[in-house]
């Protein structure tokens, strides 16, 4: 019966215990106390596994493991005393998979246990070569670990052995030193030459080896060393050990492989992200240029219809009087219209020339006089602002010197005076003010610039840097804000972040001082 285990101990808190746990891992299990109900079990059922007490109430349980190897494939794992020394290695040549001391501690037996059904339930069977010339080493050999589902592949001579090396893939290597062609030094010399089989284990059997040749297999390949005739415990310990930690090394090596693929392909996914985030935002930071000039040519034309206006009324004018009387127009006249004309068209030319400076892009950071900048900037603005029936309030500190680029903080400081602008226009607060002001505090400068449209609702006031994020419905582009951040925080240094009051919203600009 597949998972199946029969449990044969005297001891029902042993019993109990190493019945509970197999369970727990999906085993079916039967429990017995003494060598009858053992008998009538095995009789009438097949196991994969009987767990064995050496000493039963009615009998000893050496003599159940020759009649369970006589009648059925079932491995056996004894549970002895340390008083049972004397038996081990005979009950390893009656082929058991092991022996578990109860008396020392309880629990950890139990996990051993459990790792030998591990070992043996394991689909991939580990592959053992065994080279030695002695058909009674070979059949031992195999007789021991065969039953811990382990493949044995024998080789009675060196050349034989190589060949098998060749063709074959093994977990470990058993090695006779004294074989009938070569020596067992030449095979392991061969084993280390060979790139494929430089990492494999391989065990050393001599009969008659001393220390210096010891010294030597072991300097020169060889993983561990045992006398013949070898005792059957250390010998499997020797060999699982082994075995564990050559496919340890593999699985460590094969997950350094896999991980070192993965962080290269983290890396290129990490340098296409980077480069796709590097796009969108040169692509976000040229639609809110965009957003910020269509702004400014509704400004520019704000800014253009007074002057437009007074050259149509001259030129108007002029053409009237000259309709009237073609002589009527003398040189006061002319020089009238000559001086008007020119001064209208120079303040609409120096409008121009303003804005084209002020979106020309800063290709490197310079010291500029913040007072002067925000000035400049304003004045770009105030016009159309001001026209809407707002005041804006400036107080800037004398002598504030900033590291960056002046053109791009401007774009900075328009875009929230406009934001301010609108949120005046939709709430149409009583008071309608937008102040722009400086505090100096620890080598830091503070600017604010606050309005009184009744603030932003807390719900979205953490939203209001996101890009594409706009309370303006289809008319904003919800750019501006979020390239006005990542300008001051990214490009300058600075931190930009937004608060409350008790009469509307403030953005804070927080920059370094500059120190010659």
């Amino acid at each position: 019966m597949k998972n199946s285990v029969l449990v044969i101990e005297d001891s029902k808190t042993m019993n109990s215990i190493i019945s509970k746990k197999l369970q727990s891992l999906g085993f079916h299990v039967d429990s017995v106390y003494t060598l009858k109900e053992a008998d009538k079990l095995l009789g009438e059922k097949n196991y994969e596994l009987a767990i064995l007490d050496l000493h039963l109430p009615d009998g000893e349980g050496v003599d159940l493991i020759m009649d369970i190897q006589a009648v059925s494939n079932t491995k056996i794992i004894v549970l002895t005393s340390t008083k049972d020394e004397y038996l081990r290695e005979e009950l390893f040549k009656y082929g058991i998979l092991d022996y578990i001391v109860k008396d020392k501690s309880l629990y950890y037996s139990i996990e051993e246990v459990i790792k030998i059904i591990k070992h043996i339930k394991e689909k991939e069977k580990d592959k053992i070569l065994v080279i030695d010339d002695s058909r009674f080493i070979l059949k031992q050999v195999k007789r021991v670990l065969e039953p811990r589902n382990y493949v044995v592949e024998t080789a009675s001579s060196g050349k034989e052995g190589i060949e098998k090396l060749k063709n074959g893939k093994f977990n470990l290597i058993i090695l006779d030193l004294e074989l009938p062609d070569i020596n067992g030094t030449k095979v392991l010399e061969f084993i280390r030459s060979n790139k494929n089989l430089v990492k494999l284990p391989v065990i050393v059997f001599s009969g008659t080896a001393d220390a210096e040749t010891i010294r030597y297999i072991l300097k020169n390949g060889a993983n561990d060393y045992l006398k013949k005739p070898f005792v059957f415990e250390e010998f499997i310990l020797k060999v699982d050990l082994w075995i564990d930690y050559y496919k340890q090394g593999k699985e460590l090596m094969e997950k350094t492989k896999q991980l070192k693929e993965l962080t290269k392909n983290l890396e290129k996914r990490v340098k296409e992200e980077t480069e796709k985030n590097l796009e969108k935002d040169r692509l976000i930071f040229i639609q809110s240029r965009f957003a910020q000039m269509g702004e400014m040519l509704s400004v520019i034309g704000h800014q253009w219809k007074q002057p437009l206006n007074s050259l149509s009324a001259l030129l108007n004018r002029t053409y009237l009087r000259y309709q009237m009387n073609h002589n009527s127009i003398d040189k006061e006249t002319m020089d009238y219209c000559h001086e008007n004309a020119s001064m209208q068209i120079q303040n609409m030319s120096e409008t121009i020339h303003n804005f084209m400076n002020f979106f020309k892009p800063d290709k490197e950071k310079e010291v500029f006089d913040l007072k002067t900048l925000i000035k400049k900037t304003i004045n770009l603005i105030r016009t159309a602002v001001e026209s809407q029936g707002i005041r804006i309030k400036q107080k800037i500190d004398e002598d504030i010197k900033v590291l960056g680029y002046p053109n791009e903080f401007g774009q900075v400081i328009l875009n929230i005076v406009n934001n301010a602008k609108d949120a005046i226009l939709e709430k149409n607060p009583e008071v309608k003010e937008i102040h722009v002001y400086t505090i100096i505090k620890d080598n830091k400068v503070l600017l604010n610039i606050e309005d009184t449209a009744g603030g932003i609702p807390e719900d979205i006031k953490e939203k209001v840097f996101e890009p594409y994020f706009s309370t303006k419905g289809n008319v904003g582009t919800g750019l501006g804000l979020y390239i006005a951040k990542m300008i001051v925080e990214q490009h300058m240094n600075g931190k930009m972040y937004v608060n409350n009051t008790d009469k509307g919203a403030k953005f804070i600009i927080e920059l370094s001082l500059y120190k010659n």
